[in-house]
């Protein structure tokens, strides 16, 4: 096990992991599995689901509490809380990254941490200025 390399996993990912995603669930796994330890996500995505919810685009059988319990229960996954240096972060990039507060602070999250950041987002993937998988 490598343990020089941390992860920050994107919320989309976490949804379609413990919606068993026929596709992602499985990448999410192998991920988890392989760098067990080593997988995190950042507490904006627990506003992230919230307004996912609020909006109606996405349904749980759960409460949001309950659902970051089972995923860290079966996914060996731990958050990343929001920090006044991640806020420092975010306020040097703000024209780089599109208008999503999410995703600004994930990108802050993962520079912070020297994280990789897990991601289908093809916007993100594009900063040079931070790793991505």
């Amino acid at each position: 096990m490598d343990f020089e390399k941390m992860f920050l996993i994107d919320t989309h990912y976490l949804i379609w992991d413990m919606a068993a995603h026929p596709i992602y669930s499985k990448k999410t796994e192998e991920l988890f599995s392989e760098f067990e330890g080593q997988c995190y996500y950042s507490s904006i995505s627990y506003w992230e689901i919230g307004m996912l919810i609020g909006k109606g685009r996405l349904k749980m059988n759960s409460s949001i509490s309950q659902f970051f319990q089972d995923l860290e229960r079966k996914s060996k996954i731990k958050a990343l809380h929001i920090t006044p240096e991640i806020g420092d972060y975010v306020k040097q990039f703000v024209h780089e990254i599109n208008g999503d507060p999410a995703d600004r602070i994930l990108v802050a999250t993962a520079m912070v941490h020297r994280a990789i950041l897990v991601t289908a987002d093809e916007n993100l993937k594009s900063l040079s200025f931070i790793d991505t998988l």
